[in-house]
């Protein structure tokens, strides 16, 4: 979790790395690739990486995947239930 500044609410994010980044990448300092992810405004940060079996398709392709939480959430956030 971390303080979004833009919304003012605390903002969940998803974050996956390859197995490739501990063990090949990083040995030869190397950068791994990245793809940011962003879901419509009702998705949370899981519905990519779950509908999509998002990272069995990172792991094979070596990528790491950040997937913030696109929608505030939470105490004075409007129309939200929690």
């Amino acid at each position: 979790r971390h303080e979004s500044t833009s919304t003012k609410t605390d903002m969940t994010f998803g974050l996956f790395l390859p197995s490739s980044h501990a063990t090949i990448l990083r040995s030869k300092r190397q950068s791994t690739p990245a793809l940011y992810w962003l879901s419509g405004l009702t998705c949370d940060d899981t519905n990519f990486s779950t509908k999509a079996n998002a990272f069995s398709s990172a792991e094979r392709e070596g990528i790491a995947l950040v997937i913030p939480d696109t929608s505030p959430r939470g105490k004075g956030v409007p129309e939200d239930i929690d």
